[in-house]
């Protein structure tokens, strides 16, 4: 795993054994691809972060600052380290449960990017869902996106179940079994 592109493109990232499932290269890639116009400058929030690759891809890239969090203590020491070997020092990088950091957060956002554990049966938690229907939208700055990686067929990986009020979804791509959703606070 390393980052695709920018300042520290072609850096190799640290992965804790057995602790996350970063997001594949190719999504990554594609996902950058699509925000690159509105990139520079933007603050970013990756929950869920593992190696925290979404994170320093945006900081690689031009972003201008990224909160990083994650409940693993192994992962928040990968992307601490990976920030550091990276020298993408405008990283914080946040030991908490991301739902819980959602809920107490203050700061905002261009893009909030969630790649949390999948949805993959019927009755397992959606934790993108439970985001769409907390206080996601308030740390959101004008225009920005809330990103969400799903598997495709569960939770809002589902196209009969994506859609919640107070969001419209932008833009949608799919790779493989992964879907990213950009979704916008409106109707």
């Amino acid at each position: 795993m390393k980052i695709i592109a920018g300042s520290a493109g072609g850096m190799s990232l640290l992965v804790p054994k057995g602790e996350v499932r970063p997001t594949q290269e190719r999504v990554r890639e594609a996902l950058f691809n699509i925000l690159a116009p509105v990139l520079p400058g933007a603050r970013v929030l990756d929950l869920f972060c593992g190696t925290g690759s979404v994170g320093l891809e945006a900081l690689s890239r031009g972003a201008a600052y990224a909160c990083m969090v994650d409940a693993s203590a192994a992962a928040c020491r990968a992307a601490r380290q990976n920030a550091k070997r990276t020298g993408l020092q405008r990283a914080v990088v946040v030991q908490a449960d991301s739902l819980s950091f959602v809920r107490r957060a203050s700061d905002q956002f261009h893009f909030i990017f969630a790649d949390p554990p999948y949805c993959k049966f019927p009755g397992d938690r959606d934790m993108i869902a439970e985001l769409l229907t907390g206080r996601t939208a308030e740390l959101l700055l004008a225009g920005g996106y809330f990103i969400a990686e799903a598997q495709e067929g569960y939770g809002v990986g589902d196209k009969l179940t994506r859609n919640f009020p107070g969001w419209s979804i932008a833009d949608e791509r799919t790779y493989g079994k992964n879907t990213l959703l950009f979704y916008q606070p409106g109707p």
